[in-house]
């Protein structure tokens, strides 16, 4: 019975449960600047391309960044969101006129990108969770007047049914990297936060207070 009692009190809460405790925060703050840009009536729509075409370079960015690192090269080969936003920025073209310099933000010296292949996981962490939201903006989205269908909202509509089952190999990939790579954790939750704050940024250049 001591033995057992000692034990739970030492054991260490699984990779996921750690990541959501520790970048909720984080995370809690990109959704409110994410809701303010994508919810208000009418929508700015040359502020949504503009999200989109920051959100581009930035994940072309870090996607090559990913492909570098063996164990997330494998996963980035069906999980890349390049094509969608090519997709949605394209649509939204046809109805705005201005361009945004979508390479600045990228090449400045506030963007990190991961160091190592711990970090990539916590950067990868961020992309597929987002995808678990996508749902909900594209519901709240159908009924702005820009958009027809799933027009626009590739990237919102992410993996679409397979987005649960995508989700769960994710954090299946996750737990098997860290038990192969103890000690793993602390730079994996590092480089999602680092994720997050680099988006917040990104975000708050669309962003008018």
């Amino acid at each position: 019975m001591t033995d057992n009692l000692t034990a739970c009190k030492v054991a260490k809460p699984d990779i996921a449960t750690r990541l959501r405790r520790e970048t909720r925060d984080a995370h809690c703050r990109i959704e409110a600047v994410m809701s303010d840009l994508l919810f208000a009536t009418p929508l700015d729509l040359q502020a949504y391309q503009d999200m989109l075409k920051l959100h581009r370079s930035y994940y072309e960015l870090v996607e090559a960044r990913l492909g570098q690192f063996r164990s997330t090269a494998v996963m980035m080969q069906e999980r890349s969101k390049l094509s969608w936003l090519d997709s949605d920025i394209a649509y939204l073209e046809k109805d705005t006129v201005q361009s945004v310099a979508d390479s600045d933000y990228c090449n400045s010296t506030a963007l990190v990108l991961p160091e190592n292949e711990a970090q990539a996981w916590g950067f990868l962490y961020v992309f597929e969770g987002a995808t678990l939201g996508g749902g909900h903006i594209l519901d709240r989205l159908r009924h702005q007047p820009h958009f027809k269908g799933r027009s626009g909202m590739r990237f919102f509509h992410s993996y679409g049914p397979k987005t649960p089952a995508m989700w769960r190999e994710f954090q299946l990939s996750l737990q098997h990297f860290v038990a192969a790579n103890p000690g793993s954790e602390k730079q994996i939750i590092n480089g999602a936060n680092l994720s997050f704050s680099n988006m917040y940024a990104l975000m708050k250049g669309v962003q008018v207070d």
